[in-house]
């Protein structure tokens, strides 16, 4: 590999490295709000998944990773008892 293709390999991996870095933020952020009972987890998985499909990041970072971080991000949530809502 020469030095402008580790350039250019480096760049890429940058911004997948940053869409990463504020997708986790988003899925943090969006499973406060459904703890807070003001988004419903459903909803919020599926478009969390939608984003990560659209921008690249299940095939950047693959399948399991994205899975394990909205796993991480959803994990000892106390869901409001009011939404229904499939585990």
């Amino acid at each position: 590999m020469t030095g402008a293709e580790r350039e250019l390999l480096d760049a890429w991996r940058a911004v997948a490295s940053a869409k990463h870095k504020e997708y986790r933020h988003q899925a943090w952020r969006l499973a406060s709000l459904v703890r807070q009972g003001a988004v419903d987890k459903s909803a919020a998985v599926d478009q969390l998944r939608e984003i990560a499909t659209a921008h690249g990041l299940v095939r950047a970072h693959g399948e399991d990773r994205v899975q394990a971080l909205l796993a991480e991000a959803f994990a000892d949530a106390t869901f409001h008892s009011m939404l229904a809502e499939v585990a």
